[in-house]
């Protein structure tokens, strides 16, 4: 008899949750979000291409290592335009082409950044951001935390290759423990996606967040976008053909589909945070079924 209570209780609380994240998605315009939020990440590529191919060649970097861990999450129409960028400014290795990269991949990075934290904000109903000075300090850290996390990144799928065959040979490192790297790479990758992320939602916030206020989402948000990324990537190679359909313009529209899902993503996991909170209060307080404030 108490299992069934248990059991109904977790039900009826699930249908709760559900019912709360889809009146969130219509009154906090999560689809519109996800749009404008896609739409500052477009702007926002080129010039962290430009800033990480300049970079590839000044390290001498191979441009296909660098993206092989993300064949399976991206169509091959964003990796033909990726291989294609890269490679052509990483064989023209420039100082001054990665000064201009670096600069403006924090300008549009920055306008992404701060419509992503106000979409976070929406979500843990906190209202707009008291303070341009604070908000823009704000942004500005974030983005620095960003970028460096995807240094961190290319240089985990690609110098490591370099450093663990000069320790095999040179200090007789063992080939097991090569390959365990190896293998660690890709757990450490998503493990540095999960911390930005987990950053970006405690930074929102006007003060001390409580962890689980933030790791539920951070999680269910990677998880979403690894799920979805790879989902669209198989339906995009194997069945829509966009290229065939539409043309040269075709591989745009996959941008800005796999973008705009990406982005929702993002937004969602916020959503998720703010939904388990209703729910928490709800069960404290002995009460469910009340409006939570919009």
């Amino acid at each position: 008899m108490e299992r069934e209570k248990k059991g109904s209780g977790f039900g009826r609380r699930f249908a709760r949750g559900v019912y709360l994240m889809g009146r969130r998605y219509v009154r906090h315009q999560v689809g519109m979000r996800s749009a404008a939020l896609a739409f500052y990440l477009l702007f926002a590529i080129f010039p962290m291409l430009i800033f990480f191919s300049a970079l590839l060649g000044l390290l001498q970097l191979n441009v296909d290592t660098s993206l092989t861990g993300l064949k399976d999450l991206l169509p091959s129409e964003v990796m033909g335009i990726l291989r294609r960028y890269l490679t052509y400014v990483s064989n023209n290795p420039s100082p001054r082409l990665l000064t201009f990269g670096l600069v403006f991949s924090l300008y549009f990075p920055m306008r992404a950044t701060n419509s992503l934290i106000g979409a976070v904000r929406e979500a843990y109903h906190l209202g707009p951001s008291r303070g341009a000075v604070r908000q823009l300090l704000k942004t500005l850290i974030y983005t620095l935390v960003l970028t460096a996390g995807i240094v961190l990144t290319v240089v985990l799928m690609t110098v490591s290759n370099r450093i663990l065959a000069w320790a095999v040979e040179n200090l007789n490192l063992p080939p097991f423990a090569a390959q365990l790297w190896a293998r660690l790479r890709f757990p450490i990758i998503g493990a540095v996606g999960f911390l930005a992320l987990f950053f970006l939602y405690a930074l929102a916030q006007d003060g001390p967040p409580r962890r689980a206020d933030l790791w539920p989402g951070t999680l269910a948000a990677l998880g979403g976008w690894m799920g979805a990324s790879w989902l669209y990537t198989f339906y995009v190679n194997n069945i829509a053909h966009y290229s065939l359909l539409y043309g040269s313009i075709g591989t745009l529209i996959v941008v800005l589909i796999w973008l705009n899902l990406s982005a929702m993503m993002l937004i969602l996991g916020a959503e998720l945070n703010g939904t388990l909170m209703s729910l928490r209060r709800e069960r404290e307080q002995g009460w469910i079924g009340e409006e939570e404030p919009s």
